[in-house]
């Protein structure tokens, strides 16, 4: 499941980012895992890719 949310995250159908209004936020139960999967991917809280 995690894999399937870190999708919709850089798909920017989802976030990680609590305070982002503008799309639906992975679940709690879910967000420490998809952000850990974003992190070591080289992704922010929202999907976009961070600056090296």
């Amino acid at each position: 499941m995690a894999e399937t949310y870190f999708m919709l995250v850089i798909n920017q159908k989802r976030t990680c980012d609590v305070t982002n209004t503008e799309m639906k936020i992975v679940p709690s139960n879910w967000r420490s895992e998809v952000e850990a999967l974003l992190n070591v991917r080289g992704y922010d809280t929202n999907g976009f890719p961070l600056e090296k």
